[in-house]
């Protein structure tokens, strides 16, 4: 693999506190026959039983919960963030000892970390740009400024990617998860590129993204060696064509149309601890 080492950025920091937590995305089928098999007074019983434990669910401190109705590829989907890897497997425990869990049948999961990505701009790039670009004086007052202020920025934005919060979902109440890896094929392998080239790719990949900033919202996580894939993409909206259309741009990017691999798409609507009857129409 070729990806020589290089000087860490001083504002980047030590790695202290960057653990990034444990992301579930958990996929079911609603199993009918299994279902109608139950008693009506069991089914309802089974629908309050599963809507006490979402309830319990969002409002735990440190667990991040969204049930979604998931459209054509499975009827529940499950996202869940925790800093504890053991609290996510409970989950998943809980769930399938549920009456109600006990009809679901996992047709797809996904278990991925978050983290800060190691394209992300540094405050020497920034400054770099300063200077050779912009044509500003190191020792300058607004040249401090506007480093400060791209330091403070970063810093956030990757305080955002290791420890996320999922979005409001009265703000966000569409939700599309798919996976995807890099290419690893002769002549257009990502990992033999050059770390400066993946960083000019990922920028301009990252550029195209910001274009929906208030349409979409996202999630990226981790899974290489946690899963199949390499990374999660999380998609948050209001309707379903901005779904589509920033997915279809991003494919035009060089970084995606040369060496970008797409898993399933999962697209479905988020549901409230109390809708949910009505949402899969148990």
């Amino acid at each position: 693999m070729a990806d020589e080492k290089r000087t860490k950025d001083p504002a980047e920091g030590s790695g202290a506190g960057e653990a990034g937590w444990p992301v579930l995305h958990l996929f079911q089928r609603l199993e009918r026959e299994r279902w109608r098999g139950l008693p009506p007074g069991e089914r309802d019983a089974a629908v309050e039983e599963f809507e006490e434990l979402l309830a319990r669910c969002e409002g735990e401190e440190g667990l991040q919960l969204i049930a979604d109705g998931v459209i054509g590829k499975a009827d529940l989907g499950i996202v869940a963030i925790h800093p504890s890897l053991e609290r996510v497997q409970r989950l998943t425990q809980q769930i399938a000892a549920t009456r109600l869990g006990g009809c679901l049948a996992t047709v797809y999961s996904f278990l991925s970390i978050s983290e800060k990505s190691e394209y992300i701009s540094s405050t020497g790039d920034h400054a770099r740009k300063l200077i050779d670009d912009d044509g500003l004086d190191p020792t300058s007052t607004a040249f401090q400024q506007q480093v400060t202020a791209m330091a403070d920025r970063m810093s956030k934005y990757a305080e955002m990617r290791v420890h996320p919060q999922l979005p409001n979902g009265a703000e966000y109440p569409v939700i599309c998860f798919y996976p995807m890896s890099k290419k690893r094929e002769d002549g257009k392998n990502w990992y033999a590129l050059s770390f400066e080239e993946r960083k000019r790719l990922m920028g301009s990949h990252a550029t195209a993204g910001r274009r929906y900033a208030g349409r979409v919202t996202q999630l990226i996580t981790s899974s290489t060696g946690l899963d199949d894939w390499e990374w999660g993409v999380t998609l948050f909206t209001r309707d379903l064509k901005a779904i589509r259309d920033i997915v279809y741009e991003m494919r035009y990017d060089e970084g995606s149309a040369l060496y970008g691999l797409f898993g399933p798409f999962y697209v479905g609507i988020r549901i409230a601890a109390g809708d949910l009857r009505e949402a899969l129409q148990l």
